[in-house]
């Protein structure tokens, strides 16, 4: 018995007559007369019996139809459902997870460049999380695809860079540096300065470059912005941080472009990736996200800016 039969079956018990369930069928007669005949073999009792130019169900075809029917409904549902979930239908979802300072410009935006361009109907279901939550979420396929900092100790993912945050300096609007239009290493000489944990994807490119730069007194303890810049906002410590619109919350603190020497004066970005398992399965509509993201990738290739990573 195969679903082939249980399909036939259930359309000549519609339509009761063997031509046109054949035609439906896009089969020949012969081959759903030999379909039907074989099961009834197997099963061991006729399913149908003539009456005039048609047939009709006997009383065993009749109970039979109430479960295959039942069976292929249930069939054709969970076929429709995995449709949805790789795309291949006229939708699917995507399960995507980003650091929470994507979320209030280049997520939003990029979710409707994406969905205006593309004749699919996806849904998205979005989370946030640090970058290192969401490539654990990635390498288990809790996610499809997340928006984060770069790890290269984390195998089979490929990272696709996509926007950037600028390195500024943070201090309290009382501070000597606040009326300066930027900050140089050597601006912070002898102040008590603070960044990211080194444990952090960005706080270890950070680290990277004030060691590169010789700049040692620097106290890498702190998660986020919001509380890097609360921290300066006191006047006490001057924070070393990306320029996100936590800023915009705090009170009392000026954001001065972080520049490597007076001689080179070029900003220097962070960058976020989009990043993919390449060990995963990936469904249809993920592939055409990626593929879009890819297409509208952050172009490094500007000799006016740096980037630390």
């Amino acid at each position: 018995m195969n679903l082939s039969q249980l399909y036939y079956f259930r359309k000549l018990a519609e339509l009761q007559h063997y031509t046109r369930a054949a035609k439906e069928l896009f089969i020949t007669q012969p081959t759903l007369s030999g379909s039907i005949s074989s099961l009834e073999s197997e099963l061991g009792v006729s399913l149908f019996q003539k009456s005039g130019r048609n047939v009709e169900l006997t009383k065993y075809g009749a109970e039979f139809l109430t479960y295959v029917t039942a069976s292929l409904e249930q069939l054709d549902k969970g076929i429709a459902i995995m449709k949805g979930y790789s795309g291949e239908s006229d939708g699917g979802t995507i399960d995507m997870g980003c650091i929470i300072t994507l979320q209030t410009d280049y997520v939003p935006l990029l979710l409707k460049g994406y969905r205006s361009s593309s004749d699919h109907d996806y849904d998205f279901s979005l989370s946030q999380a640090p970058s290192l939550n969401l490539l654990e979420g990635l390498t288990s396929s809790s996610h499809d695809v997340v928006f984060c900092a770069k790890d290269v100790h984390i195998d089979n993912v490929e990272y696709v860079p996509v926007a950037r945050q600028q390195l500024v300096v943070v201090v309290n609007d009382d501070s000597e540096l606040a009326d300066k239009g930027f900050v140089c290493p050597q601006d912070l000489e002898g102040l008590d300065l603070i960044s990211y944990r080194e444990c952090l994807p960005v706080g270890q490119s950070i680290k990277s470059l004030l060691d590169e730069l010789d700049i040692e007194n620097v106290r890498y303890i702190y998660d986020d912005e919001s509380i890097l810049a609360g921290i300066a906002a006191s006047g006490n410590e001057v924070a070393i941080m990306m320029d996100t619109f936590f800023l915009t919350n705090i009170h009392g603190v000026v954001c001065l472009p972080f520049y490597r020497s007076l001689e080179d004066r070029r900003p220097l970005y962070h960058t976020i990736y989009m990043a993919y398992s390449t060990k995963n399965y990936r469904p249809y509509c993920v592939d055409h996200f990626i593929d879009y993201v890819r297409d509208h990738a952050l172009d490094r290739s500007s000799d006016d800016c740096l980037y630390l990573d």
